[in-house]
């Protein structure tokens, strides 16, 4: 059967819901498996439990070298122990995953390998080792956990491991090298979208073990890791050496993150990497003597200080160009890919800049001249430091914006203190002194250099100067002058040995660097020259000779080819003998690779793992029985079935069973079992043993007499048959088979009836038996077949041995299950009667439990897989298949067909939901493990396969979904994670990972109901289902119920009309349902909420918050199926109706509340689809008088306080809804205040009456909208410039409009208009001093131009007196003196507040007053004023 494969968007963002079925974000291919074995997972569980076994042996090794180790030293018997862990996570993963791979399970090649290397690298060897490295308390230990992800990076570049994959091109198509994915995909073109893809992925894998390795390196560079000196600078020096190796791939990965545009990408590694860069840095200029125990530092100092050297080396290299200045790049060098340089990086990123970069490199260089030139750092001065920070914009601890910065604070205080000697020194060259020397008495040095760490910095400066042509002239006047003045034991911490050491590797690189052609491009040569042939040297010789070599060199550069060609010759590369090593050498590794693989090919086909088999040769196997008699027991056991009167008797009797072979053969099969079997039964042996063989026709006279008297018998009483060997039916069990067939009660009879009953039980397990070895698939389908009638026709009969344990666990499992969801109150799903309808009928719970151990079993071997075909449907599909067709119950007429069907369904899903949650409860225990894997996949298949599904089965397997008990104890374990229990923290992470997988399986389910299924009803089932599990209703954990909801909005929804319709239905019934137990738990919210305001009366309430926790865990329970249809409404505006509807219902508090937190997200997309003023007049349309205040949500999140203002089409919808919703014919401001701030400052001029005589909280919001994008010009009057509208308004003209409305004219009482301003003042958290200055002094200029005062305005400048000390200064000096200026005497009411201020103010009690104001008012005036406020 064909299958559409669709598409379930996954992505993370907050609006996803809200998004458009056609949106092109991130999907996961969800495909249904076609078998119910996925090899892949049983090979995953075996590598984590090999990771986890050697990971445990890691973790408890002493951290010494044991005695009995083969081992030279404790560091390689760490690696050794780690060497599995190495191979399987760059080696046998990618191998497993390319051969464990099938397309019934995975779509591709590329899942499979990202799965493993997410389950076993990311998930379980990344973190633990990280977690050493960070925390290990052993030195030792430490130090391998770190090197094991320097040695694992060189790993997954070997072929076939994860990083060994490169894009091609050529004229078929895209293809790529690399054995990653196989030779037999590799041999095909593939679309370049599949190898764009597998780029990213091998960038993600790469990027994610770079900054795992980065940030174990940071680790181990922070001092005091170790309170031992030695032990933590033994794995500081490891830590530099570390960061050394990884500083040029983690650049070379974040170079081709910029490349690729991904800036953020590049910036997850690049700060890591400036950090640790730092910490190296740090550790170098921190290895003083003091700081380490002694005045040489040690061994642990002098290994840090010479690793810091070279980390110093690969810094300048990456951090420098490679090019010499002024030659413009006309040839292309040939660059090794191992390096990386300043041409390497991509220009364009905002904070990683070449020019950033390359003054750490030019720093370091310097620090490095430094070192070579004085033996060690200068003492670096803490002004310099502090200064060198400021400079920078870094804080006093040498932080700041960007991290380049930082590594600069680190670097240029010591390069800065060795340039202020170098200088010096530079003032002191003369003709007659051109290498002048340093008094090294009057210098101060940090710390010195010993004989290693010396000798590495003189090489890192030539190599430097040989690969960096741009540094060769500093290099070559550094390594000279230091050459001319070497050191000597008086001016140094060196031995003498030492020093003649140093100063012959001084001359050595002075004359090589004088051999090299950059000498005399750079004009080096003579300083060199000059060095070396001085008395001190006395290599005059030596150094004409190299100068001679570098001219020639330096003029091929330039010369044709002829000249070239000759020279040429002299310089031939003699390599022919390294080639055919090399080839020889590659040979051998090729043999060894291939021998490898021999051996591991081998070990597959032994079948190692699969048990011992049975020999195929008769004659062993007779052998085999014949060895295995003396393992039987000496006596046979009495029976312990039969007639319990006659059972003691019997015990005591001679049995009389003969000792044939047939015996001998049953007791060794059988493992002694037969022994113990009861002789009266006569159903042994296929019912042979109720049948009684002579065979005295073929025994001679002479042996019947021989054998009478040997057993006392008369040879007479023998008769002899005329037919060689006759057969008789037993005539006891003849006659117990009459007598019951007649009805008639006796021991016999009833003994009869038990066996008859024990045959057919045992007849069945035969059967069972049967159809799981047999090799032919039809002849184990005919079996199923068989059993399923017989399941089903053998009522109430107990199942025996291993069927008996099955059958037990079944109905174990559906008692469990069916008080589970009698506890959560599942709806449409009731399982009482299910533990009674499993009892009825032992045989179908067994046979079901049975089919789901014996898959398990079979997916531990690969027998099964490989040389015992399955049938085409599988024991439980044909017992479901037989409960559809109802013939057993149309043969007894008992049951319902179709309540027999929904029941076995209901058994089934109980059984694998059992499995499950054992699986969970020991994720140890492997079995449970494999058992709840292929029973979850086993499920999800036959949901696709019956003839059809319930409502209650499909709810019943949304259990599945439930998955936050397991979460828990994997973040519990995860964060008590010890040596101790590693093991436990592993399991129990991937059993959680199986949980979500197994999760997401249903969901897969779910759509392909609703997708295939040609009834209506099972469809509109599996989207209620859906529905439900999005909406909260059925428990789900909440990753979950957002893979629901996607799977709802994204996939469903979008698929069919037919479904849409569904889901609308489905979606209005739960949020009818929210709405209903809001109403019923009103009352309680409500008591709760007044109970916590009486303990905080003082607090202001969050409207979007809960108050209590009873509201908090119903909101929570209404938020669900509340956002699930506020997404329905983006595709369907008309339901917002619906929304409205029954969230406005009297006592539905709590869903308003969550309605109106999910509002924005409601408003913003409607109106990026629809546009907001189209969405806006329609929900106007839709909403009724009782649901405007979920109308006026809607419309204030439709112009949100931040991004672009209202546009003038919202502004003229809002208008036209407030002209058609009048309220007792007045017009109500709150449908204008969302777009206030889009509006003109002339209309809202206009308006501002209408909204100071609303309610004193539609005013202040209506003030708040006005200002909300205008908080900048908060202090200002804005002047109309231009043509351009002047948009909303600002504090200070809010206020000065307030002043100046015409109250009257607007049938305002005065009243209002003085309230409205004092409103304004009394907040004077918005309303600032500044603001009310800026106000108030807009007016008095007004008013020196000719305008009159406002009314209210001296009463605001009073009230400003009493509430604003900080404008006493202010109004005294230049507000009142101002108003005098432009006659306020001649106005009466402002005259009188102009005297009551001055009044106020006379005192001067806070030391300002308005005696110079009042001073300068006229005589007449200022008798006016005195005659009422006399002097004090």
């Amino acid at each position: 059967m064909n299958r559409n494969h669709m598409n379930m968007q996954m992505d993370n963002s907050d609006d996803d819901a809200y998004s458009q079925a056609s949106s092109t974000s991130s999907i996961d291919h969800l495909d249904e498996p076609t078998t119910s074995i996925d090899p892949l997972l049983s090979s995953i569980d075996d590598l984590e439990t090999r990771i986890v076994s050697a990971l445990n042996e890691f973790k408890q090794h002493p951290g010494s070298k044991t005695p009995s180790s083969n081992h030279p030293d404790i560091h390689s018997e760490l690696k050794a122990i780690l060497r599995p862990v190495l191979e399987i996570a760059a080696h046998t993963g990618p191998v497993t995953a390319r051969s464990k791979w099938r397309q019934a399970f995975r779509s591709s090649l590329d899942v499979a390998l990202e799965e493993i290397h997410h389950r076993l690298n990311e998930e379980l060897v990344f973190p633990i080792l990280l977690e050493s490295v960070q925390s290990e308390l052993i030195p030792s230990k430490r130090a391998a956990a770190l090197g094991f992800f320097h040695n694992l990076h060189s790993e997954y570049k070997l072929p076939g491991s994860y990083l060994d994959y490169e894009f091609l091109e050529n004229v078929q198509g895209a293809k790529y090298s690399g054995s990653l994915y196989g030779l037999q995909d590799k041999s095909t073109v593939a679309s370049r979208a599949i190898l764009k893809q597998r780029l990213a992925q091998k960038e993600k894998r790469c990027a994610l073990l770079l900054r795992y390795w980065v940030e174990g390196s940071t680790a181990c560079t922070i001092p005091g890791a170790f309170t031992d000196v030695s032990a933590d600078g033994a794995i500081a020096s490891r830590a530099v050496i570390s960061s050394s190796a990884v500083i040029r791939p983690a650049l070379r990965h974040v170079s081709e993150k910029i490349k690729g545009a991904d800036d953020a990408g590049a910036l997850r590694l690049f700060i890591p990497v400036m950090r640790m860069i730092g910490g190296v840095l740090k550790r170098l200029f921190a290895v003083s003597g003091a700081n380490f125990g002694g005045e040489d530092g040690g061994k642990s100092v002098d290994a840090i200080k010479s690793a810091c050297v070279k980390f110093l080396e690969i810094v300048v290299l990456s951090f420098s160009s490679r090019s010499q200045p002024g030659t413009g790049g006309r040839r292309r060098q040939n660059v090794s890919s191992e390096d990386f340089a300043l041409e390497d990086l991509p220009m364009g990123h905002p904070v990683i800049t070449r020019q950033a970069l390359e003054e750490i490199g030019e720093d370091a260089f310097t620090v490095l001249r430094g070192l070579a030139m004085i033996g060690g750092q200068v003492k670096v001065d803490a002004g310099v430091i502090s200064d060198v920070r400021t400079s920078l914009g870094l804080n006093a601890s040498g932080q700041g914006s960007t991290p380049s910065l930082q590594i600069i604070g680190i670097l240029r205080p010591a390069a800065l203190s060795y340039l202020e000697i170098e200088s010096t020194l530079g003032q002191q060259v003369s003709d007659e002194n051109p290498f002048p020397t340093i008094d090294r008495s009057e210098v101060e040095t940090d710390f010195n250099l010993n004989q290693k760490s010396y000798a590495l910095t003189i090489n890192a400066v030539s190599m430097l100067a040989t690969n960096r042509p741009t540094f060769f002239g500093d290099s070559a006047s550094s390594l000279a002058r230091r050459t001319i003045d070497p050191p000597t034991v008086e001016n140094s911490a060196l031995s003498k040995a030492a020093t003649m050491a140093i100063s012959s590797h001084l001359r050595a690189s002075c004359l090589t660097l004088l051999r090299n052609a950059l000498s005399v491009t750079s004009g080096s040569s003579d300083v060199l020259l000059n060095a070396l042939s001085s008395e001190k040297c006395g290599m005059k010789i030596q150094a004409d000779k190299a100068l001679r070599m570098a001219k020639q060199a330096a003029s091929l550069k330039t010369a044709g080819r002829a000249a070239r060609n000759r020279a040429a010759v002299f310089y031939e590369w003699e390599g022919g003998a390294a080639n055919e090593m090399e080839t020889a050498g590659s040979k051998r590794k090729r043999a060894g690779q291939d021998k490898l693989e021999q051996m591991r090919a081998a070990k597959a086909a032994r079948g190692l793992g699969n048990g011992i088999q049975l020999p195929k040769s008769m004659a062993d196997a007779c052998e085999l029985i014949l060895l295995n008699l003396g393992n039987l027991s000496s006596s046979r056991t009495a029976a312990s079935i039969g007639d319990k009167k006659k059972s003691k008797s019997m015990s005591e009797q001679k049995r009389r069973k003969p000792f044939t072979l047939d015996f001998f053969v049953d007791a060794i099969i059988t493992n002694g079992a037969s022994l113990s079997s009861d002789e009266n039964r006569w159903y042994g042996r296929d019912g042979g043993d109720a049948w009684v063989m002579d065979i005295s026709a073929l025994i001679s006279d002479d042996e019947i007499d021989d054998g009478d008297e040997r057993m006392g018998v008369k040879s007479e009483s023998k008769k002899k048959t005329p037919v060689p060997v006759t057969f008789a039916l037993d005539t006891k069990t003849a006659n117990a088979a009459i007598a019951a067939k007649n009805g008639e009660s006796s021991d016999d009879v009833k003994l009869y009836q038990e066996q008859c009953e024990a045959a057919a039980v045992e007849a069945f397990g035969r059967i069972l038996d049967r159809s799981r070895l047999v090799r032919d698939p039809s002849i184990a389908d005919f079996g199923n077949q068989i059993a399923a009638r017989m399941a089903w026709s053998l009522k109430n009969l107990k199942p025996h041995n291993e069927l008996k344990s099955a059958s037990d666990t079944a109905i174990e499992g559906a008692t469990s299950i069916a008080k589970k969801v009698a506890d959560i109150n599942v709806k449409n799903t009731c399982l009482d009667s299910l533990p009674s309808f499993a009892n009825e009928f032992p045989l179908v719970a067994s046979c079901i439990q049975f089919d789901l151990e014996t898959k398990a079993r079979k997916s531990d071997g690969v027998e099964i897989e490989s040389i015992i075909s399955k049938p085409s449907s599988s024991l439980t599909q044909r017992i479901l298949n037989e409960a559809f067709l109802g013939v057993a119950a149309e043969e007894d007429g008992s049951v319902d067909k179709n309540d027999r069907f929904e029941k076995t369904l209901e058994l089934y899903i109980s059984s694998v939901i059992q499995a499950c949650e054992k699986a969970n409860e020991k994720p140890m225990d492997n079995h449970r493990k494999k058992l709840a894997s292929t029973a979850a996949s086993s499920l999800s298949k036959d949901l696709g396969l019956l003839p059809t599904v319930t409502e209650s089965s499909l709810e019943l397997a949304s259990l599945l979904c439930n998955i936050d008990e397991i979460s828990k104890k994997a973040v519990e374990a995860s964060r008590k994670t010890s040596n101790q229990n590693l093991a436990t923290a592993a399991a129990t992470n991937a059993a959680k990972a199986a949980s979500e997988k197994r999760a997401k399986a249903i969901l897969l389910a779910l759509r392909d109901a609703a997708f295939q299924r040609s009834k209506s009803k099972v469809r509109q089932y599996a989207v209620k289902c859906a529905v439900g599990l999005a909406s909260g209703r059925l428990p789900a954990s909440q990753s979950v119920e957002e893979m629901a909801l996607k799977l709802v909005m994204n996939v469903l929804y979008p698929k069919a009309s037919d479904l849409a319709a569904q889901v609308v239905i489905a979606a209005t019934s739960e949020l009818e349902r929210a709405a209903t137990y809001a109403i019923e738990n009103n009352r309680k919210i409500r008591e709760a909420n007044e109970e916590v305001m009486a303990k905080k009366p003082d607090q202001q309430p969050n409207p979007s918050l809960p108050l209590s926790d009873v509201e908090k865990i119903a909101l929570e329970h209404v938020k669900k199926p509340a956002n699930l249809f506020m997404a329905l409404c983006i595709r369907r505006p008309e339901i917002i109706k619906d929304l409205m509807t029954y969230s406005c219902k009297e006592g539905a508090d709590v869903l308003v509340k969550a309605v109106r937190n999910n509002m924005p997200k409601l408003a913003r997309a409607a109106s990026k689809k629809y546009g907001s003023a189209k969405i806006a007049l329609q929900v106007a349309d839709l909403a009724d008088t009782s649901e405007t205040a979920l109308l006026l949500s809607f419309l204030d999140n439709l112009a949100p306080a931040t991004g672009t203002p209202p546009g003038q089409d919202l502004i003229d919808a809002c208008i036209k809804v407030q002209e058609a919703r009048l309220v007792d014919g007045q017009k109500d401001p709150r449908f204008i205040i969302p777009v206030v701030s889009g509006m003109k400052r002339t209309e809202v001029e206009t308006r501002l009456p209408e909204l100071v005589g609303a309610e004193d909280n539609v005013f202040r919001a209506a003030l708040h909208r006005m200002s909300e994008r205008l908080k900048r010009q908060a202090f200002s009057f804005r002047e109309q410039a231009g043509d351009e509208p002047l948009i909303g308004m600002t504090l200070c003209e809010q206020l000065v409009y307030l002043h100046k409305l015409d109250f009257a004219a607007a049938k305002l009482r005065q009243k209002r208009y003085l309230q409205s301003i004092s409103l304004c003042l009394e907040n004077d958290e918005v309303y600032t001093d500044r603001v009310i200055m800026a106000a108030l002094d807009h007016m008095s200029g007004k008013f020196l131009s000719g305008e009159s005062l406002p009314l209210g305005y001296m009463r605001t400048v009073i009230m400003t007196c009493t509430k604003h000390e900080s404008l006493h200064s202010w109004i005294c000096n230049v507000l009142l003196p101002r108003l005098i200026e432009g006659q306020v005497y001649n106005e009466g009411r402002q005259w009188e507040g102009w005297m009551r201020c001055a009044r106020m103010l006379e005192a001067g009690d806070g030391g300002v007053s308005s005696m110079e104001a009042i001073k300068q008012l006229p005589e007449e005036q200022y008798q006016t004023y005195r005659n009422k406020y006399p002097k004090k």
